[in-house]
């Protein structure tokens, strides 16, 4: 009985052993069917194991290199560039853990496909060139030249990882797809902290106010926005980092608040330092209220209207004062209306004077305005106008002053008054039914002016000679 019990245990070891099968490889598959050298193919083993043992794959190949792990039913294999007319084999191993089966597949690879790669590298943010730069898609690789362009030809089709590398500055790294018989174009940003400057400082009205949602920007050289921006927080702080050394422009603005818009500034900066302090100043100016003229300490009322600053009362500032015969078409005049003589206190005591100020001709009125004024263009007053439409006349008259009720309603702000002219032959006219307004653009040696009737709710806009007299409203310079 001792003996029959050791030899049932052999014959049954011995029964489950035989009761374990090899693995079966029936197929590999590779994909695409177009065997071009440096391909990335898809490779697949279909496996099968009788008794359901847990199967293990590792994959080997002659060349070339697997992109992803090796140890799968399904890996990916890129297929030597230079492999065109060569035959590579490639071997799955499948276990079981206790029996191991092998496989190959062979391909043949074709002349590869070509497509071919271009592109420039600049600083972070800027539209600035960076030379020198090495650029690498594959093996291939390419300098930059002093307009930060590359090029490199003749490039396998395929995905490749787009490197751009400079001494003393960070890596730029990109993930690319050559397509066949095609150009691609990249463009590739880095930077240097050795090459640029980190730039902080505070942003201010011009009374030391913080400027919180200023916003400054630096341009290219080409005078474009970059990328590169800051808004500043409640206390004024701004902070623009890698900005490329050299001589840069800064933009600082921020939109209108309340009654005040502020005046853009442009500022040329030239970097070479690490870190620059700069404190900011933005002028504010209100869009409503009045100014003092400091030649002779009048007061004018001033208005925002769309996008110009208008003064809302005719200009009278005199230097001095000349008989409506006297004139030129080169020379100043300055007249008021109704007076003859050449005594300036006598013509300032006069009603008309202080009712609808001076007339100038053209040249005279050129060279008039404020410092900080200046004569409208033709486009400031047609955009003016386009803002009230037919009845511009009606609303930029004052209330009262005009000629057999013909008072408009004022609801503009403008409040022109029938201050008439001096027309071509020297004489006074029109007072108290038209005003005539001078613009600062001529065509044809005429010179445009814009003018209300009494009688019409629109407005005339026609040329006249630059002899003539006529009222001056200054637009505040930008």
């Amino acid at each position: 009985m001792k003996r029959i019990i050791p030899v049932l245990i052999i014959a049954l070891m011995i029964l489950g052993c035989e009761r374990n099968h090899k693995p079966v490889i029936s197929d590999i598959t590779c994909s695409p069917e177009i065997r071009n050298a440096g391909t990335v193919f898809t490779l697949k083993a279909f496996a099968s194991d009788e008794d359901g043992d847990l199967l293990h794959y590792l994959w080997k190949a002659d060349e070339g290199s697997f992109t992803t792990t090796t140890n799968t039913k399904e890996v990916k294999w890129k297929s030597p560039v230079t492999g065109a007319g060569k035959t590579y084999t490639l071997t799955v191993v499948v276990s079981d853990d206790e029996n191991e089966v092998t496989r190959e597949l062979q391909i043949l690879l074709e002349e590869p496909e070509l497509g071919n790669l271009q592109g420039h590298v600049y600083f972070t943010n800027f539209h600035i060139p960076i030379s020198e730069v090495t650029v690498t898609a594959g093996n291939k690789t390419a300098t930059t030249d002093q307009d930060g362009y590359f090029s490199i030809l003749s490039i396998p089709a395929g995905e490749y990882t787009l490197t751009a590398t400079k001494q003393d500055f960070g890596s730029f790294n990109s993930s690319i797809e050559i397509i066949p018989n095609a150009m691609i174009t990249v463009t590739a940003e880095i930077t240097s902290v050795n090459y640029t400057t980190k730039l902080s400082g505070i942003i201010s009205d011009q009374n030391g106010q913080p400027l919180e949602y200023a916003q400054v920007v630096v341009l290219n050289p080409d005078g474009s926005e970059s990328k590169l921006k800051s808004t500043a927080s409640a206390t004024g702080f701004y902070k623009l980092w890698y900005i490329p050394h050299g001589k840069r422009t800064l933009v600082v603005r921020r939109v209108s608040v309340d009654d005040f818009y502020f005046v853009e500034l442009k500022e040329d900066i030239i970097f070479q330092e690490i870190e620059t302090q700069l404190n900011l100043v933005l002028q504010k100016v209100s869009f409503n209220g009045e100014f003092t003229d400091l030649r002779d300490n009048h007061v004018y009322g001033f208005k925002t209207i769309g996008s110009s600053t208008w003064m809302t009362e005719n200009l009278s500032y005199l230097p001095r004062v000349d008989p409506s015969a006297n004139g030129s078409r080169t020379e100043s005049f300055f007249y008021v209306y109704d007076y003859q003589g050449t005594n300036k206190t006598e013509a300032m005591a006069t009603e008309n004077y202080q009712e609808y100020g001076v007339l100038y001709n053209y040249t005279a009125a050129m060279e008039i305005c404020p410092a900080g004024w200046r004569v409208p263009y033709r486009s400031e007053w047609n955009s003016l106008i386009n803002q009230f439409g037919s009845l511009a006349g009606k609303k930029m008259k004052s209330k009262t002053g005009w000629s057999n009720h013909g008072n408009g309603d004022n609801t503009s702000g403008f409040s022109a008054l029938p201050g008439g002219r001096v027309n071509d032959n020297g004489v006074f006219n029109a007072i108290g039914d038209w005003a005539y307004f001078w613009a600062s653009t001529s065509y044809n040696s005429k010179i445009y002016v814009n003018a209300l009737s009494y009688d019409y709710d629109g407005i005339f806009t026609f040329l006249i000679s630059e002899r003539d007299g006529c009222s001056v409203r200054c637009v505040r310079d930008k």
